[in-house]
This record gives structure tokens, sequence and C-alpha cells, in this order.
């Protein structure tokens, strides 16, 4: 595959569960290491959620009285430093929240990077990916009520163009976008468990990159390996989320302690074989399923290069190896005690470790920021005088 040209913008727009954040804590990691590589991985942080929400008017919260949004001048630090760059050099954008913009949006926030644009989007089939946005929402504190219902009504609002559901519609996604950029300037990857390298491959490709280059370093190893979490500890996670934002918990605590510390620790222990996971009815994967073939049939259609197997995407029939019988976690009255020892567990190193991280972090973020400010300077200067 090409590289995109030199001086393109790799915009990558997830969206949600399509492996986006692992690949986000690689390049974080390796951001200096992506610079000397021609590559701007521009800001300090894990992606780019703070100036996109910015350029593209989005905000963030449980509630209205909770709601979050960037200040303005995020967005012009992102554009200051994506214009900064030398002509050469190819900029890598990521934030998943770009795939619910509608057209309006998309094309102003393309007009505001001024410059040539490439779109990344990661295709993973719904019967495949709703399980996985649901309990990430329960994760977050958000409340869905049972899976099984939530996704039904997933698929009988995709296709309306609705903000909350826009992203699922993966056909009219890719459509979107290469109407904004032009069907070369757009990448679909098909997001298969059988061959998880893809979408790092890809974007090695893409930027030029060395392969293997965006491999997880140890300290990212258990963003890359993030497993779905089992029925019981949904369950718990679900228990505590209700109890905690029925006594009116910020979410910036809840963040803090429970998905930071409680569920983190969760994903790192190892369930047993028989440990009862997480999947859709009947009902709700024959609707997936159907809506993936016809999503196929126009990705097929679209002109834009798909990499991997569209024959997985929208399988004829569901997994061979499926159980013919689903549990709602949200109806488990019990958890295992090793559950619920790892859940303390983890909401007690997080409250331990926080002071010490936090002070890290600021200074770390503090280096950083000023050495991207004097090459930003150095580099203008050298430009003025050539």
């Amino acid at each position: 595959m090409s590289a995109i040209p030199p001086g393109t913008r790799l915009l990558q727009i997830g969206p949600f569960k399509t492996g986006t954040t692992a690949l986000q804590h690689t390049a974080a990691v390796r951001r200096d290491a992506l610079l000397e590589q021609g590559v701007l991985y521009p800001g300090d942080g894990l992606n780019h959620r703070w100036g996109c929400s910015a350029l593209a008017g989005l905000s963030w919260g449980w509630s209205r009285a909770e709601r979050q949004s960037a200040d303005a001048e995020h967005g012009q630090h992102l554009l200051d430093e994506i214009r900064s760059a030398a002509p050469s050099t190819r900029v890598w954008i990521s934030y998943e929240r770009l795939a619910t913009l509608d057209d309006a949006a998309a094309r102003s926030l393309c007009d505001q990077f001024d410059g040539p644009i490439h779109v990344l989007i990661g295709l993973r089939p719904l019967h495949s990916l709703l399980p996985s946005e649901w309990q990430q929402l329960i994760k977050s504190g958000r409340h869905t009520g049972p899976l099984d219902q939530w996704a039904l009504d997933c698929l009988e609002r995709t296709g309306r163009d609705e903000s909350r559901t826009r992203h699922f519609d993966h056909a009219a996604l890719v459509e979107r976008w290469a109407a904004i950029v032009g069907p070369d300037s757009v990448t679909g990857i098909i997001i298969d468990p059988a061959h998880r390298d893809t979408l790092p491959r890809v974007t090695e490709q893409l930027l030029a990159l060395p392969n293997g280059f965006l491999d997880p370093p140890e300290t990212t190893q258990g963003f890359h390996t993030n497993r779905s979490l089992t029925a019981p500890e949904v369950a718990l996670v679900s228990a505590v989320s209700q109890e905690l934002r029925g006594t009116g918990t910020p979410q910036a605590t809840y963040q803090r302690y429970i998905a930071r510390g409680l569920v983190v620790n969760l994903l790192n222990r190892r369930p047993a074989p028989d440990e009862p996971r997480i999947r859709l009815g009947t009902e709700p994967l024959e609707q997936a399923l159907a809506q993936d073939r016809r999503t196929t049939a126009r990705l097929r259609a679209s002109g834009v290069r798909i990499v991997g197997d569209l024959d997985h995407y929208g399988p004829a029939q569901p997994p061979p190896s499926r159980p013919t019988q689903t549990i709602d976690p949200l109806q488990l009255a019990e958890v295992p005690v090793d559950i619920a020892t790892a859940a303390v567990v983890g909401i007690l190193n997080q409250a331990a470790d926080r002071p010490q991280r936090s002070i890290i972090a600021h200074l770390r973020r503090a280096v950083r920021w000023r050495t991207r400010r004097i090459r930003y300077w150095f580099g203008r200067r050298r430009r003025d005088t050539e």
C-alpha cells in the first residue's frame, strides 16, 4: 500500500471500539520517535479530543449540568502545531468521536485543517461491535438498560442520521467522508479478531513507517490486549455505577476511581474459561447480521479502498461456536469473591497512587509543551530566514 503524500493529514476517526485507543497509546508513547520518522502526532495527550472537540463543537458529560466543552484555544493550539510542521511532515490526528459528526461539521473540520486529508476508518461489524460498545458505556457510568433492548433500539435508529447512532451506519460513514475528501482519500479497515495487527500495519504503511513501528511497547500492553468484561464483572460495575450516580457522585470522581481504578484492575484478572461472556440474544443478533450484510453491499460499491475481508464483515450465518443461551449481566444478583476483591483493590490502588501520578503527569505535560513550543519558534524563524 502506498503512503499518503508528505504534508497530508491522516485523520483517524475511529469509530469507538475498533482498536483506535490501543493505537493512540502507542502513538502517545512514541510521539518523539514518530517525529524523527517525519510524522507529527500533535499535542501531549493520548489523542486529540480537546483540539478536535473545540474545532467541531463537541461536548461531553453525564448530564447537561456536568456538560464540558473545550475552549477555543485548544483548537487553535492544534492548528498552530499542524501549521508549524515542515511541508514534508505527515500529520496524524486521532479522535473516535469524529465518527459522530454530521456532513456540515465534518466538512467544517476538514476546511480548518487547511491541507490535504486522508481519512482512516475502522469497520467492525455490528454483530460484534454492539456488545462491546454496550459494556463500554457501562464502564463509563452510563445507564443503558439490558443489552438486547439497547441493541435493538440502536439498530432501529441506525440510518436516521442521529448523533447518538450515526457512527453505527458504517456505509453512510464511509460515504460521508468520501464525499468530502474524495473516495481515493479514504481507507476503511475491516476489524477482524483473527487479524488484530491489520490496523497498526496499515497505519504504518500510510505514514511510511517501518514495519512493526506501531507494535505496542511494554507500557501499553494492557491497552493493546484490552479484553471484554465478563457478565459478572459487568454486573458489579453496573451496580456500583447505579449506586454512585444515585447518590450524586460527580462524573470526574467516578472516572478517577471506578473507570481508571476498579475497571482497570478487573481487566488485569484472568477469568475462568467457564465464566459467562456477554453476547447478543437471538433477535438483535439476527438484525445486526442483516444490517451488516446491507452495509457490505454498500461498502463494495463505495469506491473506497477497503482493507480486509468484507465477507467477515457481513457473514451469512452467525459464528458456529456461539452458545445457544445468553445471560443478562444486569440480572445477576451475585458475583464471585475474586471479582469483588479485584474491584476493591483497584479503587484503593488508584486512591493511593493519584497524588504522585498527578504531579508527575503535570510535569511531563509542561516539559513536552515547552519543548514543542521551542521547536515551533525555531522552525518558524528558520523558514523566515530562508
